[in-house]
């Protein structure tokens, strides 16, 4: 009996200090240190329906036994983690190995090592906003090549434990071996939100830049509603991260966190690719842009007790 009590006393004392701990540590990735299967999963209704829309899509072909999924819906304002399927799950990064090119660029930035110029400012542009790859490679170069833009992400921000940069970008945009998770794209929003990054303000100003999301155009989310994101697509990856601010029905920004990344790595070779890349990439943002309106309406009703009208 002593024994357990012994067992159970330092359990309870870490889970008891996580409850109380602020928002930033838990985005930091500085979680309890309890095992996973005590833990458990989020059970929402959320989750569920994202689960029972996946298993739909399988069901009906759309996505095959192949294609793996990983998604996270975190509301900022409640400090509430409402979706979590397979978000430690390491996955290509495709385009969304830019959010951490950017932060190892502003991290040298705010150490005096790099200058923010006219010619960076615009590089910045085309990366996130068009996702240029020659500006992304052109950062990785200028930082020093990809090992030295994975070490300083290594050693500075090691809460980014499944992204990897390994390479550049290579020609015609197959890029396959640069890494990242569902919950590493969480927390970079997440600690963005709050400041907690070099230079957060700037970096939200170029992701609020219009561009080709998966999560707002094309859907039935208010127009009203702004959006800080990043896509990555490659044929193997569809993905898409980042903030959605609604108001709610007193008009108070209610932010929160939006990921999901499907994942078919048997589409990296040419024999594979039975279907055109266009029709294969366009089912699957369909499937974000629905996700993404089923967590906007559960959150603005649910916890904000909104009435969607749809637009």
């Amino acid at each position: 009996m002593f024994r357990y009590i012994r067992t159970l006393y330092p359990l309870l004392i870490c889970c008891s200090i996580a409850l109380l701990s602020p928002i930033d540590n838990a985005a930091a990735g500085e979680y309890c240190s309890v095992p996973r299967k005590i833990r458990g999963t989020i059970d929402s209704p959320l989750e569920a329906t994202f689960e029972l829309y996946i298993k739909n899509k399988r069901n009906r072909r759309v996505l095959s036994t192949t294609d793996r999924t990983s998604f996270v819906v975190y509301d900022i304002s409640k400090n509430k983690k409402l979706v979590s399927i397979n978000e430690d799950r390491q996955m290509m990064a495709a385009s969304l190995i830019k959010n951490f090119v950017m932060l190892a660029y502003f991290h040298e930035v705010k150490h005096g090592r790099q200058a923010h110029t006219n010619t960076n400012r615009g590089h910045l542009r085309a990366m996130i906003q068009v996702s240029s790859n020659l500006s992304t490679n052109y950062f990785i170069r200028l930082l020093g090549g990809p090992s030295r833009v994975n070490r300083i992400l290594r050693v500075n921000y090691p809460y980014f434990k499944q992204t990897r940069i390994v390479e550049y970008i290579p020609a015609g945009g197959r890029t396959y071996k640069n890494m990242t998770s569902a919950r590493d794209i969480s927390t970079f929003f997440l600690r963005l939100w709050h400041g907690r990054l070099p230079y957060s303000q700037k970096m939200k100003w170029y992701f609020k830049l219009k561009n080709g999301d998966y999560i707002f155009k094309k859907t039935y989310i208010p127009s009203g509603v702004a959006v800080y994101n990043k896509t990555g697509t490659v044929y193997g990856l569809v993905g898409d991260g980042g903030i959605l601010v609604l108001r709610d029905p007193q008009g108070k920004s209610r932010p929160y966190v939006f990921v999901g990344l499907m994942e078919d790595r048997t589409k990296t070779t040419y024999r594979n690719r039975w279907q055109s890349f266009a029709n294969w990439r366009n089912q699957r943002t369909f499937i974000l842009r629905r996700l993404s309106e089923r967590a906007y309406k559960y959150i603005y009703e649910n916890h904000y007790g909104g009435r969607l009208v749809r637009r």
